[in-house]
């Protein structure tokens, strides 16, 4: 059972350390004051907040406390909120923070999530998103690490997609006829073995599923990094070449797949709203088959001689006119023969909040071998309109 979330901190000691920080900030105040600058983001444990980390064991952790750095005068106080995302896009926590008038120099904000005991954290690659008066200022990545995790030196943690030329935030559907280039930007959780030369490759994926394009990145990580970013874009010479519909990019390290991200275009005119015009409702974003107790490694392929459970992901991406409330999810699980042998039902609600959406789920055995071999296929079907499919393989 989940753990009861933690849904405030007060923190009496200051951390410190360094931070992936966004160039510039609001403006702090009038006249010749020094407007504030991110300067310092600063991750560790609640149980020891004096020690700086990026990798949190999940057996042992608790609270992720965070601390910001600021440069420049606060002058009439500003608000600081920080959001928390899993590596799909899921938005887990939001949190707010007040800097208060005449604030005392150098003026830190502090804050954390997580769970009252260990046990509540789900390994894999998180990312804390930090805004000042509702402005990007910078965000942090960290991962929990499980067995699995721990035996990754490089995960993947996400990607974000601007208009070439502006990268100030990320966009999430573009309008067809103001866009030409997409820029993307690769995010990796990196842990002891990753220092050495890669290379990242993002294969484009049109909306019908076509390989559009593919680019490849020469990357070198020194000894010690804990965070990569890399970078691309593709596009055209004028703005309205893009087809309508959602885009896939597919990002691998070395030749190995580590994640996957989507975009929209949309028709509608430069400079109004931007929506994918005709488009309501929860739209897939991405299946995946995991062991149980495994939520790092997708999986297509499974030994029955060793697999008791298997669990599947569904992430969705929320639309701008998405009802908010409940919705239900129903998988239906067919043998090799094509014969149903599990139903299941997840429910879940949509709040305003949420830009996309996970829902869990799995079905199994007590012990392994119990498998039927060959190809199984899972059909997911979303208020009763069907969502989507994908089949793994039991060996």
């Amino acid at each position: 059972m989940r753990k009861t979330l933690i849904l405030s901190l007060s923190l009496a000691v200051l951390l410190t350390g360094g931070c992936n920080i966004f160039s510039g900030g609001p403006d702090g105040g009038a006249g010749k004051q020094e407007p504030l600058k991110l300067i310092g983001v600063t991750l560790a444990t609640a149980e020891d907040p004096a020690t700086p980390t990026k990798n949190f064991p999940a057996e042992s952790a608790t609270v992720v406390v965070w601390k910001l750095s600021f440069s420049g005068d606060p002058g009439a106080g500003h608000r600081v909120e920080a959001k928390w995302f899993w590596h799909d896009g899921t938005l887990k926590w939001t949190e707010e923070r007040k800097i208060a008038v005449g604030a005392p120099k150098p003026v830190t904000v502090v804050g954390g999530k997580g769970y009252d005991e260990p046990g509540g954290w789900e390994p894999g690659v998180y990312t804390i998103k930090f805004f000042l008066d509702g402005a990007p200022v910078g965000e942090e990545i960290f991962r929990v690490t499980g067995e699995a995790a721990q035996a990754q030196p490089i995960l993947f943690a996400g990607v974000d997609f601007h208009h070439a030329g502006d990268i100030t935030e990320p966009v999430k559907v573009f309008a067809k006829d103001d866009t030409d280039t997409i820029i993307w930007f690769a995010k990796f959780s990196l842990a002891e073995g990753s220092a050495g030369d890669h290379t990242v490759t993002a294969t484009w994926l049109d909306p019908e599923g076509k390989s559009l394009w593919t680019e490849e990145r020469a990357i070198t990580i020194p000894e010690g990094a804990l965070v990569k970013q890399v970078a691309g874009g593709k596009g055209y010479e004028e703005p309205g070449q893009w087809a309508i519909g959602t885009y896939t990019l597919l990002i691998a390290v070395d030749g190995e797949p580590m994640g996957q991200a989507t975009f929209q275009v949309g028709d509608v005119p430069p400079g109004d709203e931007v929506e994918l015009a005709g488009a309501t409702g929860l739209g897939l974003m991405r299946i995946a088959y995991y062991n149980r107790g495994d939520y790092v490694n997708q999986m297509t392929e499974f030994n029955n001689s060793e697999t008791e459970m298997i669990v599947w992901e569904v992430s969705m991406l929320i639309q701008p006119a998405t009802p908010e409330g409940g919705h239900k999810l129903v998988a239906k699980w067919y043998l090799p023969d094509g014969s149903e042998k599990w139903v299941q039902e997840e429910e879940f609600d949509v709040t305003d909040e949420d830009a996309s959406k996970r829902v869990i789920g799995g079905k199994g055995y007590t012990s392994v071998g119990n498998w039927a071999l060959g190809e199984w296929n899972v059909k997911f079907y979303l208020d009763g309109e069907f969502l989507g499919q994908k089949a793994f393989t039991v060996k």
